[in-house]
């Protein structure tokens, strides 16, 4: 018999029963892509696992998560930019600077009222060029936009970026608002593609690279009103599961003091409504509900959890009824008994 047929035949039959590896690299075009809106969901984790496998043909069962709020991540093209921003990360004079895309994002919550109204701020992002990054935020007040670019601009990992490759990153910037607040930044990032496999979700199974991120940041915030500058040291591990053309990363979690955090997930193929409740026996009452009131939520004793608007847990226990505390903002919620979810609302 012919020893080079041998050969062939043995190397198809290998093929068949050993498929061809999966094993996937991250390069520009599987990163987040203007003009479209991921369909990203909040939940909860409740299998630690998700974040200990690692290695090669790995597989992460997420297929029980549960979405517990909307999130979706619309990337905007950097010809929408204003004015302002495009003069410093849209501008062929300023190559380093110069950005794909920006997201907008709402201005957090500072517990006073500043001398001009701040409506939001865009952080301005680079998919090309060499590496995936953030090159400088645009806070936008009063209609104006002013953009603030990174001293140090923050480079979440070199394009491409496969499995067992690590990088290292500092990150810095200061904002200045004369008589209003100043906000400075100083990080450190290490991130290592820890694994390869297969993440399969309530939509569907999907080939991924896994990431794992540990970031430490210190925030020196002075609010003008407050007196007294403040510093925050944060220090989090961050994993994600990244996918081909997917965007954005198919999962996320965000551990802090090795607990998971945040997490959330593209609902690819699935559907962004919350399970209801099939049977009376567990219909919760009343919807909506005030504080200090009691949410009824059956006729026996069940064990629950309830999750904010970002999914994560702010309560559980076993019970026939729960008290809200006067505490919980208005807004919705979302309660989690036997595996199935169902929204109230906090008025």
């Amino acid at each position: 018999m012919n020893p080079l047929r041998n050969a062939i035949l043995l190397f198809v039959i290998l093929g068949l029963y050993f498929p061809a590896s999966a094993q996937i690299s991250i390069g520009s075009a599987d990163l987040p892509q203007a003009g479209v809106t991921y369909d990203v969901v909040n939940t909860a984790v409740t299998d630690f696992n998700l974040t200990t496998i690692d290695g090669a043909n790995a597989t992460w069962d997420a297929s029980g998560l549960i979405p517990l709020g909307d999130a979706p991540i619309s990337p905007v093209d950097i010809n929408e930019a204003s004015i302002t921003a495009a003069l410093v990360f849209n501008s062929p004079f300023n190559s380093a600077y110069q950005c794909d895309y920006y997201l907008p994002t709402v201005f957090p919550d500072l517990g006073v009222e500043l001398p001009i109204p701040l409506d939001g701020f865009n952080n301005f992002y680079q998919t090309d060029g060499g590496h995936f990054a953030i090159a400088g935020i645009g806070l936008s007040a009063s209609g104006f936009d002013l953009p603030v670019a990174y001293d140090d601009i923050d480079e979440f990992f070199p394009i491409p970026f496969s499995f067992e490759q690590s990088f290292e990153s500092t990150a810095a910037f200061e904002l200045n608002l004369e008589g209003i607040l100043s906000y400075g930044l100083d990080q450190t990032r290490a991130v290592i593609a820890d694994a390869w496999g297969t993440l399969i979700l309530p939509g569907g199974s999907f080939e991924v690279l896994r990431t794992r991120t540990q970031l430490n940041a210190t925030d020196n915030i002075y609010i003008e009103q407050l007196g007294e500058p403040f510093e925050l040291e944060r220090d989090q591990v961050i994993y994600q599961w990244w996918g081909a053309g997917t965007g954005v990363p198919l999962l996320e979690i965000t551990e802090i003091f090795g607990t998971p955090a945040l997490a959330n997930f593209q609902n690819i193929g699935g559907s962004n409504e919350i399970t209801p409740f099939e049977s009376a026996e567990f219909s919760i009452h009343p919807n909506p509900i005030s504080s200090g009131q009691a949410l009824m939520i059956g006729t026996a004793p069940r064990s629950y959890s309830i999750h904010d608007a970002q999914g994560r847990r702010i309560s559980s226990g076993k019970s026939s009824r729960v008290e809200v505390p006067s505490h919980w903002s208005a807004g919705n919620y979302t309660i989690v008994i036997s595996g199935t979810a169902q929204r109230f609302i906090i008025q």
